[in-house]
């Protein structure tokens, strides 16, 4: 239920912001042909083939005031230009508009913008828009929109969006915003789709439905075919738990474990008062789940740093302990499980630890007596709540 309201309300969020489909770029791009040349609304011309086009503004070009109803193989603007089509080439100082589609290349040192398709490429300084269907690669210093689908590759420094399904490859420096399905890979600070058939690489990455996979800080599915990776994953058809055990390193360890159905992270934190000094480990790991209802066996590996005293930092270093874990539970509760079983570990630091690490265990040797790297078997026991 929170994975399907923070869905809703970043795709909410995300399409009040952005241009929603090809309708509202025809009219951007309407607009900026009436501020360029009010005539483009009301004059009638026949259409008409020309191979070359000259312009240093719109209504000053060789193709004279009814540049709009001109399809030309090249059109270089000095300042900036409007055509009906282009079908070739257009390089602009500034910008370019077309009316229609463009079936070719644009460059533009501000920006280009297309009322219908794009079948090709367009590189801008600040921005690209494509009010229907693109198809080909797209490049910004600032950002990329395209009404409908788009089929190929987008790159810009801030954001790229496409109103309707994309495929292929989306980088941004801050966010990607596909209102359709992608069927590639998103890769940005944030990334929001209605459906990932792929994957989405970032530090926010949410998505609707995902076939594949999310890497990331926070992953945000309402559901999940994959496995994500990150430091929290909100999947709606997957796990969400708490967890506190007890095992032969601290006698109090708290854990969250979220993920997908068969596959998690666990981020984790334990405290020893016991010894000659106190200790606690901080800890993160990737495990995955099979459930035999109203049994589960979940296999885990997870890395510690372990430090002196309560909190997990520290001024002189930190031992490492890195932990393979089989964990068998038994659901007692649709909330609730009880958690039991055996772990292989091995420590590794730099100073003599004394007999705080392991409480107890069933030593299997010491490797390395320079550096007191030892392995050992041990074991956790513990509850699984939510």
């Amino acid at each position: 239920m929170f994975s399907m309201l923070l869905l809703r309300f970043a795709q909410k969020i995300a399409r009040r912001s952005f241009m929603r489909n090809s309708e509202s770029v025809r009219i951007l791009v309407i607009i900026i042909m009436a501020l360029f040349m009010p005539s483009v609304i009301s004059a009638q011309a026949d259409p008409v083939d020309r191979p070359i086009s000259v312009s240093c503004v719109p209504g000053f070009s060789s193709n004279g005031p009814t540049s709009y109803s001109v399809t030309t193989n090249f059109s270089l603007n000095i300042l900036g230009g409007l055509n009906r089509r282009v079908h070739g080439c257009e390089i602009g100082g500034l910008f370019n508009i077309e009316k229609e589609e463009v079936i070719g290349f644009q460059a533009a040192g501000v920006g280009s913008f297309v009322g219908a398709d794009l079948i090709g490429a367009q590189i801008a300084g600040v921005s690209n828009v494509v009010g229907g269907y693109a198809t080909g690669f797209q490049a910004a210093g600032v950002g990329n929109f395209v009404g409908s689908d788009f089929t190929g590759f987008q790159a810009a420094s801030v954001f790229n969006v496409v109103g309707g399904d994309f495929d292929v490859v989306q980088v941004a420096g801050v966010a990607n915003l596909a209102l359709g399905e992608v069927r590639g890979v998103q890769i940005a600070v944030v990334n929001i789709s209605g459906e990932v058939t792929g994957g989405q690489i970032g530090v926010v990455n949410i998505a609707r439905k995902v076939t594949g996979g999310q890497l990331g800080l926070v992953n945000v599915a309402e559901e999940m075919t994959g496995a994500p990776l990150g430091l929290v994953s909100i999947v709606g058809n997957g796990q969400f738990h708490v967890n506190a055990w007890f095992d032969e390193t601290s006698i109090l360890n708290v854990g969250l474990k979220c993920g997908a159905k068969h596959a998690y992270t666990v981020i984790e934190y334990g405290f020893n008062p016991l010894g000659d000094y106190a200790n606690n480990k901080l800890g993160l790991g990737v495990g995955g789940h099979i459930p035999f209802d109203p049994l589960f066996v979940d296999i885990d590996a997870v890395g510690y740093g372990v430090v002196e005293g309560i909190l997990p930092v520290t001024e002189t270093g930190s031992s490492l302990l890195a932990r393979l874990r089989v964990t068998g539970g038994w659901q007692i509760t649709p909330k609730v499980a009880l958690t039991l079983g055996p772990t292989l570990n091995v420590w590794h630091s730099t100073q003599w630890d004394g007999p705080n690490i392991p409480i107890f265990s069933v030593p299997l040797g010491d490797f390395d007596e320079a550096h007191y790297t030892d392995l050992w078997l041990g074991f956790s026991l513990g509850v699984q709540l939510m």
